[in-house]
């Protein structure tokens, strides 16, 4: 018997529980889709689903491109979901009377897991436009928020809502300073990492002032974390891993532990640090180069927002990194000048751009889209 796969339209600021319900009541799997998804990829997706050939099972199927660009259909159960939901909960406690900002859209992980910690552990959702300044999540006691969302809040000098219990940071690195200015204002700020294939959240820890950008936390009960100590690729496993990706309409199941392609380290503590993806890294001159720590650097500057760096080839070194830039206001030296405390000079970019505004808008700028952008010659403002 073919599985049954419902397409639900999804949106931030809206509440699509209801509908995950029922299709859930039947057996069926959940495909949320972006309602503004471009009709070419939608429909190549829907043509994927056609394809599948498994047996009914309640679930969600997530569309996600990682880091690659290429839509991979990732098969989750609700028994994993729930683990994630609990599991989490030991760290930042949510339930009753509680009230998660819906800040991020349930086409993703992040968005989804607001939904079901929800459905599963009882507290409510709050449905809203993004939050940019803190009068936006006055009521709210959770909010999940990506680096650039933190910065433009803390942009705010307002008085920072008394019902805020929890600010759980996501999506990708982030700068020492920026988790250092939320802590020292007082903020709940608890570090995460996870992903889709891992229903979100396994490592999560509250932040102290000091703390390394690279941190993450300690595993959640239940769930193995250890290193690969050929490469440093971090491996998990537990109750929260997926069923497994749809390949060519069967359903592979993922390996156990599962790879990540991130790598890191776990420090004397215990606790997990994440340097950044195997698959961005590249080799410039017979030295390996994380975009990640050179984000984080530029992280550290005031003057901007948000920075993406890509990999571009090189005649001489192979490689070379440049930089994408969201400003939150003008430099007072150039960024060559401000980077040189910083990092080693093989990090600094070569150039820098000026991030495109389809991409600023996002919550987090997509590496591989601007790579292909760079690749096809798209010309983008140089930084001077």
């Amino acid at each position: 018997m073919r599985a049954e796969v419902v397409v639900v339209d999804v949106e931030p600021g809206e509440d699509s529980t209801a509908a995950f319900v029922a299709a859930w009541s039947r057996d069926a799997r959940v495909l949320p889709i972006a309602r503004s998804m471009p009709c070419v990829t939608k429909a190549a997706i829907l043509a994927r689903i056609q394809q599948l050939r498994v047996e009914p099972s309640a679930g969600l199927i997530l569309a996600t491109s990682g880091s690659s660009g290429v839509p991979r259909l990732i098969d989750l159960s609700l028994e994993a979901m729930r683990a994630s939901a609990e599991l989490g909960a030991r760290v930042i406690p949510f339930g009753q009377g509680d009230v998660w900002h819906a800040s991020l859209a349930p086409t993703h992980i992040g968005g989804v897991m607001i939904l079901m910690r929800a459905h599963f552990l009882g507290g409510s959702v709050r449905f809203s436009s993004q939050p940019r300044v803190w009068s936006d999540l006055e009521g709210s006691t959770h909010v999940s928020l990506v680096a650039a969302q933190l910065a433009r809040l803390l942009d705010d000098p307002s008085p920072i809502p008394r019902s805020l219990k929890a600010i759980m940071l996501g999506g990708g690195p982030s700068a020492q300073v920026l988790h250092d200015a939320a802590v020292s204002r007082g903020l709940p700020l608890y570090s995460s990492y996870g992903m889709t294939e891992t229903s979100s959240q396994v490592a999560t820890g509250r932040r102290m002032v000091g703390d390394p950008a690279t941190l993450a936390g300690p595993a959640l009960a239940g769930i193995e974390i250890s290193i690969n100590e050929r490469n440093r690729e971090i491996l998990i496993d537990g109750p929260t891993l997926a069923r497994g990706e749809f390949v060519d309409g069967e359903l592979v199941s993922l390996s156990r532990p599962f790879a990540t392609r991130d790598a890191g380290f776990i420090d004397e503590l215990g606790r997990l640090h994440v340097i950044g993806r195997l698959d961005a890294m590249f080799i410039s001159g017979g030295r390996n180069i994380h975009p990640e720590s050179i984000e984080r650097a530029l992280g550290e500057l005031a003057c901007i927002r948000a920075a993406c760096v890509v990999g571009v080839p090189h005649a001489k070194w192979g490689m070379r990194p440049v930089a994408f830039i969201d400003f939150a206001s003008t430099p007072t030296e150039t960024l060559t000048a401000l980077l040189r405390d910083r990092l080693d000079s093989y990090l600094i970019p070569d150039a820098f751009f000026v991030m495109p505004p389809d991409e600023a808008a996002r919550m987090k700028a997509s590496r591989a889209a601007l790579s292909e952008r760079l690749a096809a010659g798209e010309k983008f403002e140089v930084v001077t």
